[in-house]
């Protein structure tokens, strides 16, 4: 079967051991251009024996196809398991992007150059494979303490350090419900008002609040009693330094991390702060070096590890701290990617509260008013974001405040009812897509690579594939790229086991998200091309 047959207008069902189905979604505004295609498909198919294992065509055009997907019942070898997310659902039966068969339909074309924003907690710069791929600001001369492109950000040559001021860069933040509660506290010190003091909300997160605080307190204290710096080994100093600063700092109401950087950080038009350090504090910030290198896993590498192309690069935000993130931080951050030339943006962060989600909606629409897609990680609490909230949000009360961000769960290498990350949020509302985010093998800090897992690791994987549509067809607009994902992902109609669920719980996967699917790079690209078409048609 010829490789462009595999995205035609219908479906195609082949034999690998059992039947193995790859699905897209063919939209009725190019049903002109997919009738030409169906017709061709079932002329290649009339030339074909209806044996098993022959090609089969399933359903009619213009309609979202249900699918049913055998899975690998034999175990992944080594290196498989390293690159299982790339594979191909229909070669592999594995839920893989397809990545090596999107690769050879670009073989022979070529893109242009595209930034890519990510915002995290910054990237290794020494890294290897990395180091080739980070944004330069051409416009910026190096360390010589002026601001030559006059942008406002002095010697941004790689991006820019939200979390910091000077030579200072810090680490650790309060958690958002934090610093509610410490604005609030403040006002309690003989300044409450009666009004606040009658406020249901104001209850609410005092006692949630003060539950968590409470945890944390306790958890601490008991690891001191049994940690040991002299016998720890690195998992139990890891954990001991998590609880020590959930206790010191992110718990802690008389904790700020902006009054060590010395802005205010309740005034939005105050941005004179942060520093041109794009690089993680110490070795436990190697989550942004993480989230970049599944980036370039898409972008620039076969199945192997080596480069293809070094046309997009990685433009640094280091605004995530180990805490929440605030709002101010983000705000800025996505705006200076967007002023500084950034196509799509990576956002593998969030949090339950939000101080200001104002100054992030109105970012947002000033990406979308610049034609900039934004990529954002579900979140790892397995809740249903229809119920709860999770924050950036592309929504108010509600409704759609633009139509650029994607918003993105994870997925497992299983095609069973362990399809959808056990850790992963969802809902058919508020999330958009899934793609692979459970046993991600990527680069940590010091060239050093190992598994994680995360709805961080599934985000980069849609924002690469993103940014190769916008690299390769640059006339396509956020908007348009964001429908193209949704729109090609491969439906999944088999029932999984909800996240988060009691017990065994079972629903249509397709009901985990708005698409009722996972991304698939090769069907991506293939629709990106007959949408820039169909523009040049008409």
């Amino acid at each position: 079967m010829d490789e462009s047959s595999y995205y035609k207008g219908s479906k195609e069902y082949m034999n690998l051991n059992e039947c193995t189905l790859l699905n897209s979604f063919i939209p009725n505004m190019y049903s002109n251009f997919y009738t030409q295609a169906l017709l061709l498909s079932i002329v290649l198919i009339c030339c074909q024996c209806a044996a098993p294992g022959s090609v089969v065509l399933k359903d009619h055009v213009g309609t979202r196809q249900n699918s049913d997907f055998t899975y690998k019942r034999t175990a992944l070898d080594e290196e498989q398991m390293k690159f299982w997310y790339q594979m191909d659902p229909l070669q592999d039966s594995v839920p893989g992007i397809s990545l090596a068969r999107m690769q050879r339909f670009l073989s022979n074309r070529k893109g242009e150059e595209l930034i890519i924003g990510i915002i995290d907690s910054g990237i290794d710069t020494g890294n290897f494979m990395l180091k080739r791929f980070i944004w330069t600001n051409d416009r910026e001369r190096k360390s010589n303490e002026v601001d030559d492109d006059n942008n406002g950000y002095t010697d941004d040559i790689y991006g820019w350090n939200f979390l910091g001021n000077g030579t200072v860069s810090i680490k650790v933040a309060p958690y958002a419900l934090t610093r509610m509660m410490a604005r609030l506290e403040q006002k309690a010190e003989g300044k409450l008002l009666p009004k606040d003091m009658k406020n249901e909300n104001y209850w609410k997160l005092k006692t949630i609040f003060e539950k968590e605080q409470d945890k944390a307190s306790q958890a601490y204290t008991s690891a001191k009693n049994w940690f040991d710096p002299a016998k720890a080994n690195d998992i139990q100093r890891s954990y001991f330094e998590r609880i020590e600063n959930q206790n010191r700092y992110q718990y802690n109401i008389h904790y700020d991390a902006h009054d060590v950087i010395g802005d205010d950080v309740n005034d939005l038009s105050d941005r004179n702060y942060g520093n041109p350090d794009i690089s993680p504090v110490d070795d436990s910030e190697a989550h942004g070096t993480q989230v970049a290198s599944a980036l370039l896993s898409v972008i620039a590498s076969d199945q192997k590890g080596f480069n293809k192309s070094e046309k997009i690069k990685f433009m640094t935000l280091r605004a995530v701290p180990d805490g929440d993130e605030y709002d101010k931080d983000i705000a800025l951050a996505i705006r200076y990617a967007v002023d500084n030339g950034a196509k799509v943006i990576n956002m593998s962060f969030g949090k339950s509260y939000s101080e200001r989600p104002d100054w992030v909606h109105e970012a947002i629409r000033y990406a979308a008013d610049k034609d900039v897609l934004l990529v954002h990680a579900a979140g790892n609490d397995n809740e249903n974001l229809d119920l709860e909230d999770y924050f950036p949000s592309d929504g108010q009360n509600g409704i759609e405040i633009a139509g650029n961000m994607i918003n993105v769960g994870a997925i497992t290498r299983f095609f069973n009812e362990s399809l959808a990350s056990p850790f992963s949020n969802y809902g058919k509302n508020e999330v958009d897509i899934f793609a692979p985010g459970s046993d991600i093998f990527v680069a940590g800090l010091n060239n050093k690579y190992d598994y994680t897992h995360g709805t961080s690791l599934a985000a980069p994987l849609v924002s690469g594939v993103a940014g190769l549509i916008r690299s390769y067809y640059p006339e396509l607009s956020a908007n348009q790229v964001k429908r193209i994902i949704i729109e090609s992902s491969l439906q999944v109609n088999h029932g999984v086991l909800v996240p988060g669920g009691k017990g065994d719980e079972i629903k249509p996967f397709s009901e985990l998200c708005g698409s009722g699917g996972i991304l698939n790079a090769y069907n991506a690209m293939l629709l990106a091309e007959s949408y820039a078409n169909n523009l040049i048609k008409n």
